[in-house]
């Protein structure tokens, strides 16, 4: 109760804790075909650990930014050494944990940790309904199996299990996708759309001919998931996928990305961006004293966990931007705020994945 009581003071005074997506290393286990930290292609000299010391310093310095979401990711995020310790450090700091991991170190003793962590839930990337096409695009016999006896026993110890789906053409059956998500005994999917080039650090994109989709497929590709919501928990919003029709059609967008705002990705190099996908970083995680933030409607990009969040904040920065232009006394910006049509879409995007964000 004391956790939500203080979101909500957050929410009025400058629009809700923010987001930081943590890459503690470069290094996967992983030989996926449409990323760049595969195994394959990474060089064992340019293999990356954010070291514990530095890490945990990263961490105080984020909380102190009123961050209070934390998603670690990779690489493979479980590779690196001090994963646990960088949980558990996260959670004595008062912040909610997720973890990105491709599910191949899940073991009971995994999941102990991630309890011991009060980590909130696990996305695990899948490539394909045809669980033998995933494995073999990710380099890593018997991992469906391994998620598929642990996920209960992850259930049972209060983490969430969330599929992440890169759109991609090893989705040869995406109508028999729920069906192959529930029996590995997946709660919810979130949809990704492909990268093949990204100017950050971020190496999750690789040109490869598994996720070149013309506009006219991605358009489909879309409405495939929009459809699946009938069926499926599926946490992209309806208005961000409709976002996301606008922006194949360099039409105009209803939200404005809140990357480098409230959402932040920091790397391996702790250099703090505005999302994976901006040209250069915002400055080194040390010297984020909260003046590099930036707010500028960005609508440049289509990576869904920063547009999808986005979406979803939109109504409580607008209630918080309403409640400051009250305090200077102008009722004018005050009421324009509040009466923003976009709120109604926001919180209904909120509503669409209230039993997930209720989890976490």
């Amino acid at each position: 109760m004391k956790q939500w009581t203080e979101i909500l003071k957050s929410v009025f005074r400058d629009g809700g804790p923010s987001t930081c997506q943590f890459a503690i290393t470069n290094v996967c286990n992983a030989a996926c075909d449409f990323c760049n930290f595969s195994r394959d292609k990474l060089e064992r000299s340019d293999g990356r650990w954010v070291s514990l010391e530095d890490g945990l310093r990263s961490l105080e310095i984020l909380r102190g930014q009123d961050v209070g979401f934390m998603v670690f990711t990779g690489g493979e995020p479980t590779v690196h050494p001090h994963w646990e310790e960088l949980l558990q450090a996260s959670d004595r700091l008062g912040m909610v944990n997720l973890m990105v991991t491709n599910g191949s170190t899940l073991s009971p003793r995994t999941i102990e940790k991630f309890a011991k962590s009060s980590l909130s839930g696990v996305i695990i990337s899948i490539d394909s309904q045809d669980l033998m096409v995933h494995e073999k695009n990710r380099g890593l016999k018997g991992v469906t199996q391994k998620i598929k006896e642990q996920l209960p026993l992850l259930k049972k110890s209060g983490v969430g299990a969330t599929a992440s789906v890169t759109l991609n053409r090893l989705l040869t059956d995406f109508d028999s996708l729920p069906d192959t998500l529930t029996d590995l005994g997946f709660e919810a999917v979130t949809f990704s759309f492909p990268l093949t080039t990204l100017d950050s650090s971020y190496l999750g994109a690789s040109e490869s001919d598994l996720v070149t989709f013309t506009k006219e497929e991605m358009h489909q590709w879309i409405d495939r998931v929009e459809g699946l919501k009938k069926r499926f928990p599926v946490l992209n919003p309806k208005a961000s996928l409709s976002d996301m029709h606008a922006h194949l059609d360099s039409a105009p967008e209803a939200f404005p990305c809140l990357g480098g705002l409230k959402q932040f990705y920091l790397d391996w190099n702790l250099l703090l961006w505005r999302c994976n996908s901006w040209n250069k970083p915002m400055c080194h995680i040390f010297d984020f004293d909260g003046s590099q933030r930036v707010r500028d409607g960005c609508q440049a990009c289509m990576v869904d966990c920063f547009r999808d969040a986005s979406v979803q904040q939109y109504v409580a920065l607008s209630l918080s931007d309403g409640v400051q232009a009250l305090k200077k006394g102008n009722l004018r910006d005050a009421w324009r705020h509040v009466a923003d049509r976009r709120n109604l879409l926001s919180l209904g995007s909120a509503f669409e994945n209230l039993f997930w964000l209720k989890r976490v």
